[in-house]
């Protein structure tokens, strides 16, 4: 058997949201009891296959699976029971439905935002080079999101946002071809803004973003760099101002599955600074 040791939360969630994908099996509910025999499966893939007793499943595979789930009903992603009422199954658990919400969330790729830890693991792999600054303020966006908070997970989103456009701004202030360009670029650029610093970029970059998307091997490196952050800066300024304005959980989690397709862009376009001057 496997060394219980080796499994971490991060294993364990990965396993508890596969088996959430596949449903319930025929004729049957999802229960407590089946997820964790399915995860035992994965910690012990050796092992003779059979009908465990909820009692014979150790500890740290029950006690794992309930955290999940438990974590997955605040979030609204499942439900407890099967039903209301006598006659119409189960109302409570250890029975549970995933809700259509929870459908959407599961199937949703890569970027999972109900789970921090996948999430910022994922995209270390896929960014190496993002920055602690940036992870620590959309950890904040995922923990608010994770717990209904959607207008401060739009605005901590919006910070790590505006955190890339910083150093981007350092990089393209570094690869301007002569010093006056420098100077002139730091002095519409320093202490100003956001949007300030995001135009005065633009102006450097729109007219070589061809060049840097067919470097890249990118078809328009622009909507992913620019078109990301505007409407995720957008967000940002409306809820982080006293207008009133509401961030719905749709709205949120879509922001949150486009950000890694900025952070993507952002950084090779950094790289790509470093470079080359213009």
């Amino acid at each position: 058997m496997a060394n219980t040791t080796t499994v971490d939360a991060l294993q364990m969630r990965e396993w508890i949201y596969e088996r959430l994908k596949r449903g319930p099996f025929a004729n049957s509910d999802l229960e407590l009891a089946e997820v964790a025999r399915s995860v035992y499966g994965k910690v012990y893939p050796d092992a003779p296959m059979r009908l465990m007793g909820a009692h014979e499943i150790p500890a740290f595979i029950s006690d794992a699976v309930r955290g999940v789930i438990w974590g997955l009903i605040i979030q609204g992603i499942v439900v407890p029971g099967t039903g209301i009422g006598s006659g119409a199954g189960s109302p409570e658990l250890p029975f549970f439905q995933v809700t259509e919400w929870g459908k959407t969330c599961l199937a949703s790729g890569e970027f999972t935002p109900y789970d921090t830890g996948k999430y910022i693991e994922r995209l270390r792999v896929k960014v190496p080079q993002v920055e602690p600054t940036l992870l620590l303020y959309l950890t904040e966006s995922l923990d608010g999101f994770r717990g209904a908070s959607y207008l401060g997970s739009a605005v901590m989103l919006g910070v790590s946002a505006e955190t890339l456009l910083l150093s981007l701004r350092d990089a393209v202030n570094t690869a301007l071809d002569s010093s006056a360009k420098q100077t002139k670029f730091s002095a519409e650029t320093k202490g100003r803004p956001a949007k300030r610093i995001y135009d005065e970029i633009r102006k450097r970059l729109d007219p070589i973003m061809q060049t840097i998307s067919r470097d890249l091997g990118k078809e328009d490196i622009t909507a992913e760099l620019t078109g990301i952050f505007d409407m995720i800066r957008k967000t940002r300024n409306d809820a982080g101002h006293p207008t009133g304005r509401r961030v719905e959980r749709e709205e949120a989690f879509a922001l949150l599955q486009l950000f890694p397709l900025y952070c993507d862009a952002g950084y090779a376009v950094i790289d790509w600074l470093a470079k080359n001057k213009i």
